[in-house]
């Protein structure tokens, strides 16, 4: 495991915690109390971000913002996740004619990371405690839709990522083959609507950086287990989703994100998500086009 910088992690979640309210200005003490920081640690990391233009600070007051510089690191983000360009076009769409929210996964480090989300009101933030780079961990059921087409290792690797490992591997890799025939992939909820919604605001609440991954991953692991990947769909069967996922492919024919509609958990009939997995599927494959893939 690598080893952790904490002064990194705190100088992140100050960033963060200014991002979240751009509107807002803090003062030193305030940074430094957010992130558990006595200010003279908290001040020289300060004067650097405003030496080189990450921060602006206003001489009468005494406080912080975000600065220009910040700007164009953004538009140099964005140009470097051109898969999350490709693929806003098919997400509002998407989230449009499903009435739900549409989240792209890409692979980072061992967890998949949020590129991008939409809303149905064409919104990208503001309706889900998610946002864009957001950790979930890369473990059964989640990121099936990119396990469908991995090798056996790292479809190992992935099923050891859950405690206790699954009592019966081979249901596994036949889901994880009939994913790859119907291309679309259904998360169950291992909890009611209300009670997935309460789990999720509290489980992250309004923390940033490092402590806002470990929230989330660490909420994760009691919960999701592989029994929650849906294998055959009975049209006339009642199910309660948490997503419906289909992937997407780089022009070698590499699953490199999973396009993913957010049922929040709402009942459904098998035959209305084999129309919303028709639909996750199709807008998935207008991306792996727009990347070049044949």
């Amino acid at each position: 495991m690598a080893r952790r910088s904490p002064q990194t992690e705190r100088l992140v979640e100050m960033l963060e915690y200014l991002a979240a309210d751009p509107q807002r200005e803090y003062q030193l003490t305030e940074l430094a109390r957010l992130v558990n920081l006595d200010p003279a640690t908290c001040y020289p990391m300060l004067t650097e971000l405003t030496r080189v233009g990450w921060l602006v600070k206003d001489r009468t007051r005494k406080t912080y913002r975000l600065g220009p510089r910040l700007v164009s690191v953004g538009s140099a983000a964005r140009a470097s996740l051109q898969i999350a360009t490709y693929a806003r076009p098919e997400m509002l769409s998407l989230s449009a004619d499903t009435g739900v929210p549409a989240c792209l996964f890409i692979p980072s480090s061992e967890d998949l990371v949020i590129a991008d989300l939409t809303y149905p009101d064409g919104s990208d933030t503001g309706h889900l405690p998610l946002q864009a780079g957001d950790h979930i961990e890369f473990g059964p059921p989640l990121g099936a839709v990119l396990a469908a087409w991995a090798n056996q290792y790292t479809v190992d690797t992935w099923l050891r990522r859950v405690e206790p490992e699954p009592d019966d591997p081979v249901r596994v890799w036949q889901i994880l083959r009939l994913i790859r025939t119907r291309r679309f992939s259904v998360e169950l909820s291992p909890a009611p609507q209300a009670q997935m919604q309460q789990m999720t605001d509290f489980g992250i609440g309004e923390v940033h950086g490092s402590r806002r991954t470990e929230r989330m991953i660490g909420g994760q692991r009691p919960v999701m287990t592989p029994e929650l990947m849906l294998g055959d769909i009975d049209e006339t069967a009642t199910y309660v989703p948490l997503s419906v996922s289909a992937a997407c492919f780089d022009p070698g024919g590499n699953p490199v994100a999973a396009l993913s509609v957010l049922t929040m958990a709402e009942p459904r009939k098998g035959r209305e998500l084999l129309v919303l997995g028709a639909s996750v599927r199709a807008a998935a494959d207008a991306i792996t086009e727009r990347l070049g893939a044949p």
